[in-house]
């Protein structure tokens, strides 16, 4: 069952880590990650959240342990640790 990842992260700036995050596509899409929506917030334009849905809680947690995305996360400039809350869909009118 698909699981929706909001990952809530400081980095230390914003085009750096847009550009990484950009060239990870691939990466993404070999672990079948899709990208909902990118927010940077009006108080701070370090501080970013994201949206993400991935095909299982297990994909997801194993993505989180990955070196290489690890290894991206620093590439990118990601600053501290990440708050993640993982979601179920719930259908809506």
């Amino acid at each position: 069952m698909a699981v929706t990842l909001i990952v809530k992260i400081q980095v230390e700036n914003f085009e750096q880590w847009k550009t990484v995050f950009d060239e990870a596509v691939e990466f993404r899409k070999r672990l079948g990650i899709e990208i909902k929506g990118i927010y940077q917030s009006l108080d701070d334009e370090r501080s970013i959240s994201l949206i993400s849905e991935y095909p299982s809680l297990e994909v997801a947690k194993a993505m989180l342990a990955n070196p290489e995305w690890k290894s991206t996360q620093k590439k990118a400039g990601v600053i501290g640790g990440f708050d993640v809350t993982f979601c179920n869909s719930i259908p809506f009118d």
